[in-house]
């Protein structure tokens, strides 16, 4: 099993696990460049599970237009007219379409929660010491970090992160007494990257949410904000995750 496994977004259902593998990891190499290091791409894998989220228009089970009227209208009503125009303009129609028929799957499958955990529970393996998870993929990781505490993770990196947004702490996580959200057990530390300009870091400073044990990197990607390369490239996450190589060799 990989050293290193990296966890996808959303909106990869056109993609695959051999070509995330290709396009993520020279950037997850310019990264560790900059701290000096290197991984061998035997090392490093892919939890793909973006397949469960393409569309089959020839299945029956496919969401009709009334549906995805509705979720339309449940997007309305939670973010708001002002909300919804904002995200439609920030994303664009088609990413805003998209972004409908991913709620419509959600809702309207409900294995799915434990189809995708399956998928990185089938990756995570024995010598598995690095979880790196980019946007949604990190509410993924999160999810499973905190179902298997025999996990031996030595750092988990989160890219991008919605997971200090209202909606996910309010719905998503467990609270303890003390108001913080439950740390995920399989992992001793967590590192945090946030770029600004990403809208879909609404508290970029998770360690408000989880406590102060999660180390928080502010972040410039420029114009690619949410893109994952440019945070697996930057210099943070090259640290981050050359830090726990380190520690997994032995050498630090």
């Amino acid at each position: 099993m990989a050293t290193i496994v990296m966890v996808h977004g959303a909106f990869n259902e056109l993609w695959g696990p051999n070509e995330l593998h290709h396009r993520w990891l020279p950037a997850l190499r310019d990264g560790l460049w900059h701290a000096g290091a290197d991984v061998d791409a035997d090392d490093v894998a892919v939890c793909f599970y973006g397949d469960l989220f393409r569309r089959d228009p020839e299945s029956p089970d496919q969401p009709d237009a009334a549906t995805r009227a509705g979720v339309a209208d449940m997007l309305r009503e939670t973010l708001g007219d002002d909300g919804l125009d904002a995200l439609s303009q920030a994303a664009g129609k088609a990413t805003f379409d998209r972004t409908v028929d991913l709620v419509v799957t959600m809702t309207s499958q409900p294995d799915l929660r434990e189809r995708v955990q399956e998928r990185i529970r089938s990756v995570i393996g024995p010598d598995t010491r690095i979880v790196v998870a980019h946007s949604l993929g990190t509410v993924v990781s999160y999810r499973a970090l905190c179902q298997n505490p025999d996990w031996e993770i030595d750092t988990f990196v989160t890219l991008g992160s919605p997971l200090g947004s209202p909606t996910i702490t309010g719905q998503v996580l467990e609270k303890g007494e003390d108001g913080l959200a439950a740390w995920p057990a399989a992992t001793e530390r967590w590192v945090n990257v946030a770029s600004v300009g990403d809208h879909a870091c609404a508290q970029p400073r998770l360690a408000e949410v989880f406590g102060p044990k999660v180390v928080d990197r502010l972040v410039d990607n420029g114009h690619r904000a949410h893109d994952p390369q440019p945070y697996l490239n930057n210099p943070a996450t090259g640290a981050a995750v050359a830090e726990a190589l380190a520690r997994v060799r032995g050498t630090a």
